[in-house]
């Protein structure tokens, strides 16, 4: 009986944490989009000539954080039907990372081409980390696949 319980509580945390993550996702989404307001605002009230250089990294980075968003609502949908170590979600991941390298990249290029400063702006580093991150997550849970299904193989 116990442990039908102990079943019971921690799926109704996995939910919690899955609707917590859900709001997090959302939450940095309309982040970046307002702030990609704001920012279109204040240049188009000074008419300034660099326009599209400040603009164009925000955009970017607003379309990474959106398919990023979609992705992780993707895998947080295959949690909960109870598919967790799948190797559509493996893919999911290893999608979010290529996603998070290639925002890194461009901001790093834009910051190279775009930017009249030469600042060292950390926020591409940031996003490149992130995409080894989830680039090497996605890496084990293609072996832990690969694991799980040999050992169901041996019986």
């Amino acid at each position: 009986m116990k442990s039908i319980l102990g079943k019971k509580g921690s799926k109704e945390e996995l939910e919690t944490v899955m609707f917590c993550l859900m709001i997090v996702c959302v939450s940095c989404l309309l982040f970046v989009f307002f702030r990609n307001l704001n920012l279109c605002y204040d240049l188009g009230k000074d008419d300034t000539d660099d326009l599209i250089a400040k603009l164009l990294p925000e955009n970017v980075t607003l379309i990474a954080m959106a398919v990023c968003s979609v992705l992780i609502y993707l895998m947080l949908r295959n949690v909960k039907k109870g598919q967790v170590f799948t190797k559509r979600n493996s893919d999911l991941i290893m999608t979010i990372g290529v996603v998070l390298e290639c925002n890194g990249i461009l901001q790093m290029a834009f910051n190279a081409f775009l930017s009249d400063s030469m600042g060292g702006n950390t926020i591409p580093m940031v996003y490149l980390l992130l995409g080894v991150f989830f680039l090497f997550i996605a890496c084990l849970f293609k072996v832990g696949i690969r694991m799980q299904e040999e050992q169901d193989l041996t019986i």
